[in-house]
């Protein structure tokens, strides 16, 4: 029996050898592979590694180089999935790792748009773990992380901490620039576009991102009063800005304040035109009649406000029986994506969305991508990815679903309150007919009249949280002076 026992260790602890052989081979094999260039290959014999190790160093490793071998074949997510996993268990052997997968992940989640996934799990990741060389990119993504949270005050700090010197500055300068909107610090906000849009100067693959500064800086001076230089920074924009239309019509507001009614009805032309006149810009025909309302022009009102009505009173009807009958967001990207179900004028409306536009190229991608992952052997560490795949892709699914949802609630709630402005812009036309008619006799007294407007009651897509943020252009009370004569 002493015989059998000990033969029988002797072959167990031969066979512990050779597994333990294996798993160093299986990786070593990868790694020989990724360097010659057998991207597939690699990805396989890395994932054979990763299943069979009991190291956490060694599988580590494997996690590492298998996110470069999937990045190198367009695998984005599932390249961010490895690289995660390398965070997820802070190990003292690998230390030299975490530099590379952090700036690693930090660029393919800011491509795919989930950059607070990154920041959550580097939230948790110890200090020590997070070399100085990557400490800018690690407080953008915590950043990102807490503002995607609520965490307001937390999310400032750590935007602030991010270093001129690092490649996500120009985004954490925008965030800066938000959290001081929301906070109404205007002045504050005004500095943080104003450093953005000089950062930005001759870089092409900063354009929209300046743009979308300078935009925001033109609504901030409107915010603090200051119509003039409101008026100056919505003058730089081109036809070529994707925000052209918003700022033809933003712009025609402190245009109207100071009575420049030349400009602002000719950007009201453009925008109220047959091109764009379904695209939910119903404000624009408000704002139209409320200048020819100050410049006595009460039969081109009429017409106006008449087509207002016939534009947006079935829109309006759509909208309120389409908030019964999509009931959830899920409803509302399946009705979206069929094109059933949605009236045209917003659907048009969110086609154009930026943000949307772009949840749709990231959704193409992950689709293309757990199809490209089939292709590989079914061992248990890649079905656990094209499972993290499809959770991330029904995830944006909801997430533009609810967008979409929250959109269309607010619209409704927009042309509710516009079409009871033109209602109440149909009475002041009785009253200005009725004065000019009898002061026909002679030069009738200018009138003073109080006309409430709602300014940029529109949402307008933030794209980098998936989002929407409501401008804070607000409302205020318009005091227009008659300019009738006979």
């Amino acid at each position: 029996m002493k015989h059998i026992k000990v033969s029988f260790w002797i072959l167990l602890s031969s066979t512990l050898l050779f597994a333990a052989s294996d798993r160093s081979s299986a990786f070593e094999v990868g790694k020989r592979e990724f360097e010659s260039g057998n991207y597939s290959r690699a990805i396989e014999l890395f994932s054979q590694a990763i299943s069979s190790s009991i190291d956490p160093a060694q599988r580590n490793k494997a996690y590492y180089f298998q996110g470069l071998a999937m990045f190198e074949q367009g695998l984005y997510f599932s390249s961010f999935i490895s690289f995660r996993n390398v965070l997820l268990s802070a190990e003292e052997k690998n230390r030299e790792l975490y530099e590379k997968a952090i700036k690693n992940a930090a660029i393919i989640t800011d491509r795919l748009d989930m950059t607070e996934n990154l920041g959550k799990v580097i939230d948790k990741l110890p200090a020590g773990y997070i070399p100085n060389s990557v400490a800018g990119i690690a407080h953008y993504t915590q950043g990102v992380y807490h503002f995607s949270t609520g965490q307001t005050s937390s999310a400032l700090s750590h935007f602030k901490s991010v270093s001129p010197e690092s490649q996500f500055y120009d985004k954490a300068l925008m965030y800066l620039g938000i959290l001081s909107t929301q906070a109404k610090d205007y002045k504050e906000a005004s500095f943080y576009f104003g450093k953005l849009i000089n950062l930005s100067q001759g870089k092409r693959e900063l354009f929209a991102q300046q743009e979308l500064a300078r935009l925001n800086l033109a609504r901030t001076a409107y915010s603090m009063g200051n119509i003039e230089k409101s008026i100056e920074l919505y003058a730089q924009f081109l036809s070529s800005s994707p925000y052209w239309l918003t700022v033809l019509q933003e712009a025609s507001w402190p245009l109207m304040r100071v009575n420049d009614t030349t400009v602002s009805l000719g950007n009201l032309h453009t925008v109220l035109s047959p091109f764009y006149r379904e695209e939910l810009v119903g404000e624009s025909y408000i704002l139209k009649a409320t200048i020819l309302y100050s410049l006595c022009k009460y039969e081109e009102m009429k017409r106006t406000l008449s087509q207002f009505f016939n534009v947006y009173d079935p829109v309006i009807r759509s909208l309120q029986q389409e908030t019964s009958s999509l009931a959830s967001g899920d409803a509302f990207y399946r009705a979206f994506t069929s094109e059933k179900g949605l009236n045209r004028a917003f659907q048009n409306y969110i086609k154009r969305d930026p943000g949307i536009v772009r949840d749709q190229k990231i959704l193409s991608i992950l689709k293309m991508e757990r199809f490209n992952l089939a292709r590989f052997s079914k061992n248990k560490q890649i079905m656990n990815m094209g499972n993290l795949i499809e959770e991330a892709q029904k995830n944006l699914e909801n997430q533009m679903g609810r967008t979409m949802q929250r959109v269309h609630r607010n619209k409704l709630s927009d042309l509710l309150s516009q079409r009871e402005q033109a209602n109440y812009l149909k009475v002041e036309i009785v009253t200005g007919e009725k004065e000019m008619i009898e002061g026909q006799k002679g030069l009738p007294p200018k009138r003073i009249t109080d006309v409430e407007t709602s300014v940029a009651a529109g949402y307008h897509f933030w794209p980098f949280t998936g989002e929407y943020w409501e401008d804070e252009m607000g409302t205020y009370i318009y005091t227009t002076e008659s300019a009738c004569v006979n």
